[in-house]
Formats: C-alpha cells, structure tokens, sequence
C-alpha cells in the first residue's frame, strides 16, 4: 500500500491528501512534523528520501519515491485512479 508522508498544515501536502481522499486511494498516512524535535517517522522519511520535505509518496509495490505534489498527483492519477 502506498505511504504518504504528509505534514498537517502544509498547503502541497493537503492538496495531494484532498486529492487521495476524493479519488478514494488507500494510502497509509506518515504524519511528519517539521519544525521541532526529530521523530520516528522523520527520522525515516529522511533515512528513504535523504531530506525532511514533504510530501513525498513511497510506493513499495513499483519501487517508486518521489517528493513534489503534481509530480505525486500525476503518478496516483496514472497508475491508481481508474
């Protein structure tokens, strides 16, 4: 299943949750905070993707991790929406 690391007030990281939850995608959510102490779950999305930016999708079923909202949009609308 598709995991989304994803922080609660960053304008990219609604736009791709809005996107998900009107598409109906399954996703596992990877909630980040930023500004702050270092956290498990930051700790790990810097460990898969070398910096603590967001959003930044993790697909184990293709291999694929990628940062960027439209490039992450485009890659769910090709491959999950029907």
């Amino acid at each position: 299943m598709i995991e989304i690391f994803l922080a609660e007030r960053c304008p990219f990281c609604v736009k791709v949750r809005v996107f998900m939850e009107q598409k109906g995608i399954p996703y596992v959510l990877k909630p980040v905070v930023l500004g702050g102490a270092t956290s498990v779950v930051k700790e790990e999305l810097i460990r898969l993707g070398g910096k603590a930016q967001v959003p930044y999708l993790v697909d184990p079923e293709r291999s694929v991790r990628m940062y960027e909202s439209d490039d992450i949009i485009a890659y769910i609308e090709e491959h999950y929406v029907r």
